[in-house]
């Protein structure tokens, strides 16, 4: 197993940083000073130098600089004779310039190091305030999603006391059609109290047989996760012998008419014409298709909807 201490290219670029930080610092020591500036003491100098030196890595991360990625770039192993030349030579000149740039900081050492831990604090600020921003943008989304959440349940729990209330009027007989649907608690059309089944306005209506003329209305009713309420209905008009008898052009669905709208048009798609819906409790669908074949489906009926929910149906 390699180890990164183990690789000779870190070494060599350890060993460029400490010679180039003693020789800028020693450089940097016989330079004249300013008027009025206490002489340099030679050793501080070279520990100077020696600090900018091993930091011109952090400056040229921050930088983004290429040279480093250079220096430690292996070459595969089935590399020809130019390649290898090639890439020793221009290793060889990054190794030039990369000890000419960690000098050139250990002579001007006290103005890099400052240049570049004022560079470093710089970006970190960024970093601390872009985060910042996201988190409270993340915050906000948070609690806009939680007014939402706590709105629609009030709705729920709104449109559930509506639909008890008419049940329990229904069983006086002074109840109007249960409203079954979360889209809308609107009031029932005026024909349907000429209907068959009032409560159930599409009963009935389209034949009372979910499978006709090579068509099948089935329903799939599932509960909404961490909902005790509702559920979604996904119906759907398939054809029973697809190879002989394929199903092609739309399919209007007929829901009870608490649904807005309760009359739904929809193409049929790999001979399948899908509708989902979200109901609180079961009621009778009805479907015809392009060539005119009716069916009818009854989410109460255990016969006809063996899978639905007890807790659905019984509603």
């Amino acid at each position: 197993m390699h180890s990164i201490l183990s690789s000779p290219d870190l070494w060599t670029i350890l060993g460029t940083m400490v010679l180039a930080g003693v020789i800028g610092g020693l450089v940097n020591g016989f330079l004249p000073t300013a008027q009025g500036e206490p002489p340099k003491i030679w050793w501080k100098c070279i520990l100077t130098g020696l600090g900018a030196s091993l930091i011109v890595p952090v400056f040229l991360f921050l930088t983004q600089s290429k040279i480093l990625d250079e220096l430690v770039r292996v070459l595969p192993e089935n590399a020809t004779a130019p390649t290898i030349e090639e890439a020793m030579s221009r290793k060889v000149q990054n190794y030039l310039v990369f000890f000419s740039f960690c000098t050139i900081a250990a002579i001007t050492s006290t103005r890099f190091i400052t240049t570049v831990s004022d560079r470093l604090l710089s970006e970190l600020k960024k970093e601390v305030d872009a985060t910042k921003q996201a988190v409270r943008e993340t915050d906000q989304k948070v609690e806009e999603t939680q007014q939402k959440a706590i709105g629609n349940r009030a709705t729920l729990q709104a449109v559930k006391k509506k639909i008890q209330e008419n049940s329990t009027a229904r069983k006086t007989g002074t109840a109007k059609a249960l409203p079954i649907t979360r889209e809308a608690t609107r009031e029932p059309s005026p024909a349907t109290s000429a209907l068959l089944h009032p409560d159930d306005p599409q009963k009935g209506r389209w034949g009372g047989k979910p499978t006709v003329n090579f068509r099948q209305l089935q329903a799939t009713v599932t509960a909404i996760d961490d909902d005790e309420d509702w559920f979604n209905v996904r119906m759907e008009v398939v054809s029973t012998d697809p190879q002989n008898h394929p199903f092609t052009g739309n399919v209007t669905f007929h829901l009870h008419d608490t649904f807005t709208p309760d009359t739904v048009n929809v193409p049929v798609v790999n001979n399948r014409a899908v509708l989902e819906k979200i109901a609180w409790g079961a009621f009778t669908v009805g479907a015809e298709t392009s060539d005119g074949t009716q069916l009818e489906l009854d989410l109460s009926d255990p016969t006809d909807a063996p899978d639905v929910p007890a807790v659905f149906r019984a509603r």
